[in-house]
């Protein structure tokens, strides 16, 4: 039984961590670690309803049908989710909230099962509990790892296939004849894992929660169906792979029109669009065999190449997130003397430099080229090299189409802290260009890089250390270390007016302008009309005192005391954000959560989440104690005319009981909240949440198998236990939260081996 329990812990925690990587490329952004409670709903419920077994005999045939059922039901609600995804909706109307409902318990009922035969195990009464539940727990540790290496050589579909049948194998192991068993297991098993990708098409985020793949989908179809001279946009699927980090795709477009000219235009320059879970997308700009020139115009009259209005020569340049790699064809056709790429996800990588090389006209074979495979913060601060350009184009892209959709997850790369990092590291003429969309996105990183000019390079007139230049709804946003001169505003100027122009002079010999660069990428004209390049860049703002219609900037130039004042009354918090709060997409202020503000949406689905899995605890936890109490379990007699009374019964035993509850309910509130927040600082850390979650909960599930292993010593000492563990647990959180920032900054320099 110890082999058994510790392959199904084994199994229960890989599940958990692959269901974040489904709910990852299914649901928006802020659902994503849904998982966790649907996980513990279903343990909570299974335990509870194996206590209302009065005696529990031979765990093992309880074992074993349970077994069975988790296989079977992990399966029927990976079915139910894959085909319902869409609906889960937490604040619709009943009919959303019922099937929101399903699907929540339909996804918890394999814990369920799981969690009981789990019970079963350790309360076996000839088993020694404490090391049963060290078996347990470092049986889990290793499943929050175990997707590292087996998602990407399977896909996600194939892993949960392979783990239901894993489960169903447990099951055969326990059983007294196994033959026939064990033959079902393999008829069933082995087309439904060959078939897994069919029986479970996990669909993509929604348009309405922000998936750029399903924008992009939505407009193909809306643009097939209104333009007479399109007849079909078919969006292919030309890439497809899954690994720890991400599900990487790449999508082109088969288009049939009969527009000669509209075709011309869109042979001129192919495109695809890459995506990372169904969103955190970026174009793919491909190479017209027939005219290698034809990209020149996206690299040098686009805000992708404003980092080079300079034109300075042999430039060493730092691009962070290499998306689908529109950053490294343009550094590299500006004639580098180094570019250093910087990505966390090997996937991207991999298609870049492999599967999708010739479209893109092999850009990672070019020697000048150095590719990272890290996180850009923690590259940057283990770096000692110092650049003339460092670039970061649209990276966490998905907010630039759904206000809000990152607001609750960590993004360490625009926080107060990054910019400093970013800075120290340009020479002293160097350039920082993010490129991003959104104004409230766009004043924020304004404020940030001009309090960190001012506090940290004792820069007097931070304001003309920044430039702002926009197409349609994408702002370019430099930094320089040093004030940009007269002449690098004029040179700005200088390429604006070829942006609009593109070199053509009109019958005076002047610049012919129209507003208009004529550049068509169709996946960017695809996903909305505000990223469209077809308009020529215009400035923002230039620090030479022209007017400008940014306002953070008028009031920037009046000086520091006028630029706090204005934060202060903004409706959107536009402040820096600091290492230790890193949510930097999130604008709206707490005072205005309650109202219901624009971008505040993903906090009520959090709040409408909450009450619904609270509901449903109180359903299928509290009601099974409840009723473990009106059995007698909870107490030997009735109380004032009680006795034989079921409804009373149960009250008293409930009221008895709740010293205990307080005290699993108050023990489980500690283990999460100090999760959660150990998860948030080792992001930074290691780099993605990817890597944080399974080695915070797999080094806690570690220490707390070691921990019930001794306990063991204090089986007829309990009390002693709780007076040792507690002083130890409350002095191990202080270290940690005081000496984190300390070992992280000592071992920034060393990287990451994956």
């Amino acid at each position: 039984m110890a082999v058994i329990l510790f392959v199904l812990s084994f199994l229960v925690l890989t599940l958990e961590v692959l269901e974040t990587k489904i709910f990852a490329y299914s649901l928006a952004n802020h659902l994503i670690f849904l998982v966790v409670g649907v996980v513990l709903l279903g343990f909570g419920a299974g335990g509870t309803a194996l206590s209302l077994k009065r005696k529990l005999e031979a765990p093992r045939p309880l074992v074993r049908r349970n077994l069975f059922l988790t296989a079977i039901l992990l399966v029927v609600a990976h079915v139910w989710f894959a085909i319902m995804s869409h609906r889960l909706d937490f604040a619709g109307d009943l009919t959303s909230i019922a099937v929101t409902v399903s699907i929540l318990i339909l996804l918890a009922a394999p814990y369920f099962t799981a969690g009981m035969a789990i019970s079963a195990m350790l309360a076996d009464s000839e088993a020694n509990v404490h090391a049963r539940y060290a078996i347990n727990l470092i049986g889990s540790a290793l499943g929050c790892v175990s997707i590292f290496f087996i998602l990407g050589p399977l896909t996600g579909p194939q892993c949960l296939m392979a783990c239901a049948i894993i489960c169903a194998l447990l099951g055969v192991v326990l059983c007294q004849k196994r033959a026939v068993p064990l033959a079902l297991v393999i008829l069933l098993g082995t087309p439904a894992y060959l078939l897994a990708d069919r029986i479970l098409p996990y669909q993509i985020q929604g348009a309405q929660a922000g998936g750029q793949l399903a924008l992009i989908v939505r407009e193909a179809e809306k643009l097939a169906s209104t333009n007479d001279k399109i007849q079909k946009i078919d969006v292919i699927a030309d890439f497809d792979r899954w690994d720890p980090t991400a599900r990487v795709q790449v999508h082109g477009l088969e288009i049939e029109t009969s527009d000669s000219e509209y075709r011309t235009v869109l042979d001129k320059l192919p495109s695809k669009w890459f995506t990372q879970d169904s969103s955190y997308g970026s174009p793919l700009i491909g190479q017209n065999l027939d005219d290698p020139e034809s990209s020149d115009d996206f690299f040098t009259r686009t805000v992708y190449g404003v980092g080079y209005f300079r034109k300075k020569p042999k430039p060493d340049v730092l691009c962070i997130g290499l998306g689908g790699a529109p950053d490294i064809q343009t550094a590299l056709h500006h004639d580098p003397k180094s570019v250093d790429g910087v990505d966390i996800n090997a996937t991207t990588i991999a298609m870049a430099r492999n599967s999708m090389a010739d479209f893109l006209g092999r850009p990672y074979d070019d020697p000048r080229l150095t590719i990272n495979v890290q996180d850009g913060r923690s590259f940057i601060r283990s770096s000692k090299d110092q650049y003339d350009l460092i670039q970061l184009s649209g990276v966490d892209t998905k907010t630039i189409l759904a206000s809000g959709t990152l607001a609750l997850n960590e993004s360490y790369l625009y926080t107060r802290e990054a910019f400093v990092e970013y800075i120290s590291h340009l020479t002293d003429d160097g350039i920082l260009c993010i490129i991003y969309a959104g104004n409230p996105l766009r004043d924020r990183f304004a404020v940030t890089a001009l309090e960190v000019l001012r506090e940290e390079f004792d820069c007097s007139n931070p304001h003309k250390h920044l430039m702002m230049v926009e197409q349609s709804s994408i702002f370019c946003f430099l930094v320089k270390k040093t004030e940009f001169t007269e002449q690098e505003c004029r040179q700005m100027d200088a390429w604006l007016l070829h942006c609009d122009s593109g070199g053509k002079l009109d019958a005076q010999g002047k610049p012919a302008t129209d507003g208009l660069t004529g550049i068509v990428v169709m996946v960017y004209e695809l996903l909305t009309p505000g990223l469209s390049l077809i308009n020529a860049p215009k400035a923002l703002f230039i620090p030479d005192g022209r007017e400008t219609g940014v306002e953070v900037m008028r009031e920037a130039r009046k000086g520091h005391e006028a630029l706090q004042k204005h934060v202060a009354e903004r409706t959107e918090n536009i402040s820096p954000a600091p290492d230790w709060r890193p949510f930097f997409f999130n604008t709206i202020r707490n005072a205005n959560i309650w109202s219901k503000q624009p971008g505040s949406e993903p906090v009520w689905s959090m709040f409408h989440l909450l009450f619904i899995m609270l509901a449903l605890s109180l359903v299928l936890i509290t009601g099974p104690l409840m009723v473990f109490g009106a059995r007698g379990h909870g107490s030997s007699s009735g109380e004032d005319g009680a006795q034989g009374n079921p409804t009373m019964l149960a009250l008293t035993a409930t009221v008895k009981n709740i010293p205990f509850a307080l005290y699993f309910a108050a023990l489980g509130a500690g283990f999460i909240l100090a999760m959660s927040g150990l998860i948030q600082r080792y992001v930074l850390f290691l780099g993605h949440q990817a890597y944080a979650f399974p080695a915070v909960i797999g080094g806690l599930l570690v220490a707390a198998g070691v921990g019930s292993f001794i306990s063991g010593f204090f089986k007829n000492r309990p009390h002693l236990a709780i007076a040792i563990a507690v002083p130890l647990i409350c002095a191990a959180l202080a270290g940690l939260h005081y000496g984190l920032d300390h070992l992280f900054s000592t071992t920034a320099h060393m990287a990451l081996k994956r």
